[in-house]
């Protein structure tokens, strides 16, 4: 088959009656056909998880062997598919029966969007201090005991 030439926006294309239609090369590539394929599973996939849960939001993302690879956009709602996996295993089965796991993956939030730190907090006063030591010497549960020597320490290093 003869290159295509590139041309300007004036001429016309000399070789455009030897170029094969995108579609056929695509089908007639092993590697193609193999990608369109898995692609076409997914989608399959993805629209049967759509269907069987309308409202929750998730991506499939891939289907390695019997794992099949689900994304949702934060943490809740990927506790929320977890406790769903049963349910979306079942779904999952009527189109792809080698699916014996779902992994759910919560999305990443990019860096630039994480929040900035606050404002420092504020020491407590002397004087709140002073009561939450008389308050640590008048205990007599050690788990509090503790945990007010923590805050008293932690405080009076502040200064």
């Amino acid at each position: 088959m003869a290159p295509v030439v590139p041309t300007t926006s004036t001429e016309p294309m000399c070789c455009a009656t030897t170029a094969r239609p995108v579609a056929s090369w695509l089908d007639t590539e092993s590697g193609f056909r193999a990608l369109a394929a898995r692609v076409d599973r997914l989608v399959a996939l993805q629209a049967r998880l759509v269907a069987a849960c309308p409202r929750i939001p998730m991506t499939v993302l891939s289907l390695d062997g019997p794992t099949l690879t689900v994304t949702t956009p934060n943490a809740a709602w990927a506790a929320r598919l977890r406790q769903m996996a049963p349910t979306l295993l079942a779904v999952v089965h009527q189109d792809c029966a080698q699916v014996s796991r779902i992994r759910i993956v919560p999305q990443r939030r990019a860096a630039a969007a994480a929040r900035p730190p606050g404002p420092p907090r504020q020491a407590i006063p002397a004087q709140a201090l002073a009561e939450l030591a008389r308050l640590k010497a008048e205990t007599t549960a050690p788990k509090l005991e503790q945990a007010l020597a923590n805050l008293i320490r932690r405080q009076r290093r502040m200064r």
